[in-house]
């Protein structure tokens, strides 16, 4: 019997798109921040995005793309920072568009 090990991007459940968006940042709960981050790829599950933000792995976030769409998830990745920014991997709770008046 042969032990494969398999990487990251084969381990996934989604495929990934790579994407070069800003989407804002809020973290729930008393003293809310908001902040901006750049996707740098997307999934039907999770993604990928880099931002000057201090988040913890557990984290649950409320994310907003400029397309109006919502998304709730948690932080499951912190990356060292770079220049000042980290880079995060975030899997999705909940998908949805906001309501538009």
């Amino acid at each position: 019997m042969t032990d494969k090990t398999f990487s990251a991007a084969e381990q996934r459940r989604h495929p990934r798109t790579s994407l070069s968006v800003t989407l804002n940042i809020r973290q729930p709960g008393e003293g809310s921040v908001r902040r901006r981050g750049v996707i740098s790829d997307l999934s039907q599950g999770g993604m990928t995005f880099e931002s000057d933000a201090l988040l913890e792995e557990g984290m649950t976030l409320h994310l907003k793309l400029p397309s109006a769409l919502e998304i709730r998830g948690e932080v499951r990745h912190v990356g060292a920072p770079v220049s000042g920014r980290r880079r995060y991997g975030v899997r999705f709770h909940k998908i949805g568009f906001l309501p538009t008046h």
